[in-house]
């Protein structure tokens, strides 16, 4: 369980009365803890009602994303009083993380005994090769590794409590400083560290410090890019970046807490047919094998995202799902950024991709199948036939698709009785529409008492329909309607 993805109350982030994580002495420029107690306050409730169940806890989700990006870069909240990207991004960060150390700290003393659980921090990174051999380009991509992983890695993981060496040289007093207090508390401040890792870069020696200060451009050459326009992949790129935390950091446990590749979609067949997709995390899983082989301690790895949904800024534009959201776009006129591309009322299917199928296939087997080798999800077609559902015995139903493959119907019987229907005094229903897309059916109930609008999804392993209000309806031979 994430305690802070970003988000904080109106009440606590309110410039310029309410700064939160920017807050400073504006007599002497130095960060201020204006939230903390409010956040340890936040976290010792979530800590006490449900610490018996979560035994895996991140303080802060890309707690760089949090304070770089929403220091004038387009990520919340972008205040103009906020967007110094001098100074604000590292006032920001040194309360983020003090008050993460004061987090731990608190779970540590009062709750880890007790209910057995773990604690930690969720970092992000991107991978910064080195664009040729030469000297000023291989130290170019280490600042600039050093100064954005580095930045919040370091003080945790480090063992010394403060920022990069490289950092403090090149920042200054830009870079705020630790006490001996706040360095003892915020050293080893994690069980574990857990990673989101995207794409890759190549970076090369700038006359130029650059916005992060690292004297370093970067650029993309050659690299395959998803819809989004700060991702390009390179598997390779994970697998460096896990030798450079456990080479650094001196081998601790891992967690890749999100990775993934977005594709552009306009409807479900263009958006289902994502073997682009599978092809990534055949890519990035493969070198993180190979990074296990080499003796680094991963030990899981989490994809974005298993559906289609909200994006940040981006609304629901670009899709990282595994799964494809029908949103039935149309017109908002609340909505902030791009009004015609909305959600709307009404039937909105989900549908399994081609990278979903190919993930179960993986996951049964325990087998790393390439993707040209996955003929892909079920068609349609397979809820064309004859069915009974568990919940009512021997009752019948029976689903017809048509040439679409989008559109069907469904009719059967129920019988009152606990043994199920007999063939004689049975309720015949039916035809209800059903709305179909690859192994998702949608069937309105309503008439005979459901729901308007019952989910229903194949299950490849027990060949049953998978209803979502519990219920299964498994294949039969022959339909008996009387």
């Amino acid at each position: 369980v994430t305690l802070s993805h970003g988000a904080l109350p109106q009440g606590l982030l309110s410039p310029p009365e309410k700064r939160a994580w920017w807050a400073r002495d504006d007599a002497t420029g130095e960060p201020i803890p204006e939230v903390q107690e409010e956040f340890l306050s936040f976290v010792d409730t979530c800590f006490t009602a449900f610490g018996d169940r979560v035994k895996m806890w991140f303080t802060f989700n890309e707690p760089w994303t949090l304070t770089y990006l929403a220091s004038g870069w387009g990520k919340a909240p972008c205040h103009p009083d906020l967007s110094d990207q001098s100074k604000d991004p590292y006032i920001a960060a040194h309360n983020v993380l003090n008050a993460h150390a004061a987090a731990v700290d608190l779970y540590r003393r009062k709750y880890q005994k007790k209910q057995g659980g773990k604690i930690g921090i969720t970092l992000n990174s991107d991978w910064r090769e080195p664009k040729t051999s030469d000297p000023k380009d291989v130290a170019a991509a280490l600042r600039g590794m050093a100064f954005a992983l580095g930045w919040f890695g370091d003080p945790i993981f480090g063992g010394k409590g403060d920022y990069p060496p490289s950092m403090r040289r090149f920042y200054g007093d830009r870079l705020p400083r630790f006490t001996k207090e706040q360095r003892q508390l915020i050293n080893g401040s994690a069980d574990f560290f857990a990673l989101n890792h995207y794409g890759s870069s190549w970076s090369s020696y700038s006359e130029k410090p650059g916005a992060d200060t690292a004297f370093a451009q970067t650029d993309f050459d050659g690299l395959v890019q998803g819809q989004s326009s700060w991702l390009f992949g390179a598997g390779w790129g994970l697998r460096k970046l896990l030798q450079w935390v456990h080479v650094r950091y001196g081998h601790p446990p891992i967690y890749l807490t999100e990775g993934g590749w977005s594709i552009k979609a306009e409807d479900v067949s263009s958006g289902t047919a994502d073997k682009e997709r599978a092809l990534y995390y055949y890519n990035y899983t493969s070198e993180m094998a190979r990074a296990i082989k080499d003796g680094i301690d991963v030990r899981g790895y989490f994809a974005w995202s298993l559906m289609d949904n909200y994006e940040w800024e981006r609304g629901y534009l670009e899709r990282f799902g595994m799964v494809y959201n029908d949103y039935r776009a149309g017109w908002d006129v609340n909505a902030p950024v791009a009004q015609a591309s909305q959600p709307t009322a009404g039937l909105q299917v989900r549908t399994r991709k081609f990278s979903s199928c190919w993930l179960e296939r993986v996951t049964r087997e325990n087998a790393l199948t390439h993707p040209e080798d996955f003929d892909g999800c079920v068609k349609s077609s397979i809820f064309s036939g004859n069915w009974t559902d568990a919940r009512h015995p021997h009752c019948p139903r029976k689903m017809t698709v048509d040439m679409t493959g989008f559109n069907g119907h469904v009719i059967g019987a129920n019988n009152d009785s606990p043994a199920g229907c007999n063939g004689k005094t049975d309720k015949v229903w039916g035809p209800l529409r059903a709305a179909i897309s690859g192994g998702t059916v949608v069937v309105d109930f309503s008439s005979i008492g459901g729901s308007d609008r019952l989910h229903g999804f194949w299950n490849n392993r027990t060949k049953t329909i998978d209803w979502s209000d519990g219920g299964f309806w498994m294949p039969i031979e022959e339909l008996v309607l009387v």
